[in-house]
């Protein structure tokens, strides 16, 4: 399959397997790859997991699919990681600067609008009844009073502070370590490139249904195929069939505009030197002017179809036709 801009894809990933089964998904259902923290406290993709396994070989995947540009990092955001074991599952607990107890507790500190006394929101309650600790005046609405802040009060030794030490608390081996200890590590969210798409739909979509129907013409398909020429050179191509009759190459060219005559060319080195008695190129959604202006001296079937779904049909005609 030709891409505009792109690499040969159709060399580096398999049309068929796991790695397909995802990206299948993945468009049609409109899926991204979202992390999550996992019981070992390691950062998963669980709906890729679902599909390729154990999270070393998802990680590989996910690398694999950025390098060949079908899939694209977004929404970047840092997570909290153990220095040691690089966990992402640390316990957060905040410590008393003072005796070092971990068990504080946090309140609001209101302030009455009427006489401007400042206090914590448990100080304003008086049997049942909101009343303000320093001038003794009723709280008759919420409009009384107006939260400051938030402060922290050790329970222990009754001391108060408006920033408490953070604590983390690795879940291996159970030490601590600080925020001046902690590693920060990002970590993305993976959607399929939009100009993928397409050739993704492609490849699930029309490969198989061309190739069953050139099955039921009695034709031997292989997709993607590796066919050697005349000159003894291995020519890649996106499907070739074999029949006594004579064989047949195949070529997909997908585009976001219509095909240029680069992909012409392309294909034509190829059937040149393997000499097929049928080279039919598909182009998505259609041929430019050039591409057709110098297509008739290749010996090249030219089947433009808008997004691919009338291709099979297209190419059953052109071959039934001879």
């Amino acid at each position: 399959m030709e891409v505009a801009s792109s690499n040969d894809y159709r060399q580096k990933i398999p049309i068929e397997g796991i790695t397909w089964e995802l990206l299948n998904r993945m468009v049609t259902e409109k899926k991204t790859l979202e992390p999550g923290i996992g019981g070992d406290g390691r950062v998963h993709y669980p709906f890729a997991e679902g599909v390729l396994g154990p999270e070393a070989d998802t990680r590989a995947w996910i690398d694999d699919m950025v390098g060949l540009g079908i899939l694209r990092a977004y929404s970047t955001m840092e997570i909290v990681m153990c220095p040691t074991h690089l966990r992402a599952d640390p316990i957060v607990q905040l410590e008393c600067a003072n005796c070092k107890n971990r068990s504080m507790r946090n309140t609001s500190l209101v302030e009455h609008i009427h006489c401007g006394f400042i206090g914590d929101d448990g100080r304003f309650k008086k049997d049942g009844v909101l009343q303000c600790p320093n001038c003794k005046r009723p709280i008759a609405s919420a409009d009384d009073l107006r939260v400051s802040g938030v402060w922290y009060e050790c329970p222990n030794c009754l001391s108060k502070a408006s920033s408490p030490r953070t604590v983390f608390v690795c879940r291996e081996e159970k030490h601590d370590f600080s925020t001046d200890d902690l590693v920060l590590t990002p970590v993305n969210s993976y959607t399929v490139v939009e100009s993928m798409i397409s050739v993704v739909k492609s490849r699930l979509v029309l490969y198989p249904s061309l190739a069953d129907m050139l099955k039921t013409l009695g034709f031997d398909v292989s997709y993607p195929a590796s066919v050697k020429g005349r000159s003894g050179v291995n020519h890649s191509l996106d499907m070739y069939g074999r029949k006594d009759g004579g064989d047949i190459a195949l070529q997909i060219a997908v585009d976001s505009k219509p095909v240029e005559a680069t992909a012409v060319m392309s294909f034509f080195s190829k059937t040149f030197d393997i000499k097929p008695k049928f080279a039919i190129l598909i182009t998505i959604p259609s041929a430019s002017e050039g591409a057709k202006q110098i297509n008739p001296g290749y010996d090249i079937a030219l089947v433009e179809d808008l997004d691919g779904s009338g291709a099979v049909q297209k190419v059953r005609a052109l071959l039934l036709k001879e």
